[in-house]
């Protein structure tokens, strides 16, 4: 793993194929390896380690309305309880985790939802709450999306224990604003996860954090140091070491070597929809970055040979509204990767934002034509 003093600056995002050791992968069989340093540059660079708990660490229950998860490892313990509505579902059901609930989101009968309370605190100094600093202590330097993510992955143990009622091998992941930076990372850092819905993600969610700089300098914008400055949702150690403030002068982000396409990269050869809002009401959504970022995300799962296992809408209106524009690939995700229909015509890529970058402009170099397997 580079030192943060060996890395360049770079203001193109990150080539995904080029390995640690400079060569590039020629093989879709090697992409699981390329994931795993993608994964762990994340950690190191953006998020703080996500701990794996011990064998037997994680126990709890499945019924028709309740799920229950207790932790105790290494010294430390938490409990946390999650609400499920069946939804004319049977069991065993597949499943859409929400963050804070679904803000709206038409989910089809036949697929259960299932309610997560994300805790944060805001503020970038100081003790961090939640379930995860409970076990781990709350001066852990992983950010907030990590130790949500952690939750997710332990009602994921919890179902794999249980499998009765919600069948762990088809459970999606959603949520909005805040909660849709949750579940985008959730998503990335669990590979159990079939389906990843994040919607109006902004910044720590779908949007490259070098390109805010560039894209979106504009009034409202967030800046990556937003990201440990007014919640921590990303590591304030981590990320720390790139920015110090919310300007041009104080961000370095152009040094990291891992950024957002490249954990959009991580869901593949999963499902992954953006949803998100290009309006110019809310230009703390970062619309042009995030659009640029979704792109070069995509030429990743085409490269690996899955490029309609990711779709991208962009509506502008009210802040996690849903709107109809929406609904046509949220049905055929949950078709495809939830319901098992792989005939299902899913990848659409559609968004009304006016004058949109080129996000070609925002790479140097080009996709390599893979062979082989996933």
């Amino acid at each position: 793993m580079p030192s943060v003093a060996s890395l360049t600056a770079n203001a193109k995002l990150p080539d995904p194929f080029k390995k640690m050791d400079g060569t590039r992968i020629a093989d879709r069989s090697e992409w699981a390896c390329r994931r795993e340093e993608i994964l762990q540059q994340a950690y190191k660079f953006i998020y703080g380690d996500k701990p794996v708990p011990a064998e037997g660490a994680v126990s709890g229950t499945v019924s028709d309305s309740r799920i229950t998860v207790q932790v105790n490892d290494g010294g430390g313990s938490a409990s946390f309880n999650l609400t499920v509505n069946m939804n004319g579902a049977t069991a065993p059901a597949p499943a859409i985790i929400g963050y804070g609930g679904l803000s709206g989101m038409p989910v089809p009968r036949g697929v259960a939802t299932i309610t997560f309370t994300a805790v944060e605190s805001t503020g970038g100094s100081g003790a961090k709450n939640g379930p995860f600093y409970s076990v781990y202590g709350s001066d852990h330097p992983a950010g907030y999306l990590t130790a949500q993510a952690w939750q997710i992955s332990r009602v994921l143990d919890v179902l794999e224990q249980n499998p009765g009622v919600i069948d762990p091998r088809r459970v999606g992941v959603t949520g909005c604003s805040r909660w849709g930076k949750g579940a985008f990372v959730a998503g990335a850092l669990d590979n159990r996860i079939a389906l990843t819905i994040p919607v109006e993600s902004g910044l720590g969610g779908t949007v490259g954090l070098r390109l805010v700089e560039v894209l979106d300098s504009y009034s409202g914008s967030e800046w990556p140091y937003h990201g440990i400055s007014y919640v921590r949702w990303l590591s304030e150690v981590a990320l720390g070491q790139f920015t110090t403030g919310n300007n041009a002068g104080a961000d370095n982000t152009n040094k990291l070597p891992v950024d957002m396409h490249e954990m959009m990269g991580l869901i593949a050869p999963r499902g992954l929809y953006i949803v998100d809002n290009p309006s110019t009401m809310y230009n703390g959504l970062d619309r042009n970055s995030a659009w640029v970022t979704a792109n070069v995300g995509k030429m990743i799962f085409e490269a690996l040979g899955v490029g309609d296992h990711m779709a991208y809408t962009g509506a502008g209106g009210s802040h996690c509204s849903w709107r109809s524009q929406y609904t046509a690939s949220l049905n055929a995700m949950i078709d495809k990767f939830l319901m098992g229909n792989d005939a299902a015509t899913t990848g659409t890529f559609a968004t009304d934002l006016p004058n949109k970058p080129n996000h070609l402009d925002h790479i140097d170099w080009t996709p390599p034509t893979l062979t082989g397997e996933l």
